[in-house]
């Protein structure tokens, strides 16, 4: 009898173990390690511990607040992946991101497109489906770039007299347009209520409904300190923070940054509200920012005129600060819970921490005189803390292009010349830090990959796989693990997991 019953008892457990498995599991035969001679258990008359078959706690669920916390995500892992026409993506990627639920987001001048995990092609939506952009809307090319926010949501019960419901939402994402730049005195009002085109650019945010419909919400950005002014145009960059204050975005533009709090978004509801529409939307952004520097000498209580504009160059750090650099200088500034203190960037309030140029030490890059462009066009950060700036432009225009400079604290830069490190060309248009290794993105030569402290980088190109090496926005999705960089290129979207 004692026999049976041990024979049972090894039967059940041997069959509990044979049923545990997880993702990707099963194997091959004969690669499984040898758990060992079989445990005939406790002595008859050990204490229970406990009810056979009690579940064990198995591998922490997928979290992206953390950085990796995906795990590996649901797409490839495969060094290198390309997605082109075979797969829906009928135009030129620019832009490309992922938000919470791994969803993937790809805008075109022509159109955002999405493909959800599990599928194999992409979905394509314009302005049919709500998006705000051509005429009376946006400026040709359109679309600027596409940043990805938060995953699955739960329906949002209506605020009585202040927002209708949410429906529940499967993904989200942020799409920023292009509108011209007016100046004043060629265009009397420009940058105010009587601009002509006032309202014109900015961005969308874009919730997936279950239905694979979208809701869109339009942000019409104009200056929180005086609703006199709508300064914001074109969007150049975006971040959504997943890791420090998850569901904050900073926005920046041809005029400055913008903080926003989407989950708090809603319009004015009410005829008073209507008659105060800057009380309510100061509820949920925060515009802008902008550090700046003067012309030809440091600025004084009434001039020289002040220098800024074009903030192409943006970074969340691993520290929580927002890194922004534009057309003259750069700086950073740190999170706060009062979102309007936040934007007090010249008051004991928040001020920016560092601060270059004005004074202040050099403007990232040094120049011949007070205000001269530096234009950075990129920000990144390798993983022992050191910031990297990046100097590059529109051909034509927005130059000279300054190369490369690290900042490690205080206001001593180094400088490197890209075509030194092994680039074909000097104008850097994308710069992104993975671990202790920087990507580079140009606009005619594709890519090149740097470990900072060897002499020379190597080149990424159409040899080594990518469909293009005209580079579009670099985007490092650091909630899987391993990371994967989005590089779109004029021949299509490379995703690349290791780096080549």
């Amino acid at each position: 009898m004692m026999r049976a019953v041990r024979l049972l008892a090894w039967l059940f457990v041997a069959a509990a173990v044979g049923c545990r498995g997880g993702p990707g599991g099963g194997g091959e035969v004969g690669t499984t390690p040898d758990a060992g001679p079989v445990d005939p258990g406790p002595p008859v008359g050990t204490p229970d511990a406990g009810p056979i078959g009690t579940p064990d706690a198995g591998p922490p669920l997928p979290d992206p607040h953390k950085v990796g916390g995906l795990g590996a995500g649901p797409w490839p892992v495969a060094p290198l992946t390309v997605y082109g026409s075979a797969q829906g993506l009928h135009e030129r990627p620019i832009s490309a991101a992922t938000d919470e639920a791994e969803n993937l987001w790809v805008v075109t001048e022509r159109a955002l497109y999405l493909m959800r995990p599990g599928d194999k092609t992409f979905r394509r939506y314009t302005a049919a489906d709500g998006l705000h952009f051509g005429p009376g809307w946006t400026d040709p090319p359109d679309f600027t770039l596409v940043t990805g926010g938060k995953g699955k949501a739960a329906a949002q019960p209506e605020i009585p007299s202040k927002r209708p419901a949410i429906p529940a939402t499967i993904g989200q994402a942020f799409v920023g347009y292009y509108a011209h730049d007016t100046h004043e005195p060629q265009m009397p009002g420009a940058h105010t209520d009587a601009d002509p085109i006032a309202h014109m650019g900015k961005m969308d945010e874009v919730l997936l409904l279950e239905d694979l419909t979208l809701l869109v919400h339009r942000y019409d950005f104009h200056n929180s300190n005086d609703g006199h002014f709508y300064e914001t145009r074109e969007i150049m960059n975006a971040a959504y923070d997943h890791f420090h204050h998850p569901g904050e975005l900073y926005v920046s533009s041809n005029h400055g940054v913008t903080r926003v709090q989407p989950e708090k978004f809603r319009l004015p509801a009410t005829p008073s509200e209507k008659g105060f529409a800057i009380s309510v939307e100061r509820e949920w952004y925060a515009d802008h920012v902008h550090p700046w520097v003067c012309d030809g000498a440091p600025c004084g209580p009434t001039g020289p005129r002040s220098m800024f504009g074009d903030f192409f160059g943006l970074l969340l750090s691993d520290d929580g600060r927002i890194w922004m650099g534009g057309l003259t200088t750069g700086a950073a500034i740190h999170w706060t819970p009062d979102l309007q203190l936040w934007r007090n960037s010249w008051k004991p309030d928040n001020p920016f921490d560092p601060y270059f140029g004005d004074g202040s030490g050099p403007p990232i890059f040094p120049t011949a005189r007070e205000g001269d462009s530096v234009n950075i066009r990129a920000i990144a950060e390798t993983m022992d803390g050191t910031i990297w700036f990046a100097s590059g432009g529109n051909v034509g225009w927005r130059v000279p292009w300054r190369g490369l400079a690290s900042w490690q604290g205080g206001f001593h830069f180094q400088y490197y010349d890209p075509q030194s490190l092994g680039a074909l060309e000097g104008n850097i248009l994308e710069l992104v830090g993975w671990d202790d290794r920087l990507v580079l993105g140009f606009p005619f030569s594709g890519l090149l990959v740097w470990k900072p402290g060897d002499p020379k980088g190597h080149r990424v190109g159409i040899p080594q796989g990518l469909p293009g090496e005209q580079i579009g926005r670099l985007y490092l999705d650091r909630m899987t693990d391993p990371p994967a960089l989005y590089v779109p290129t004029e021949g299509g979207l490379a995703v690349f997991r290791s780096l080549p």
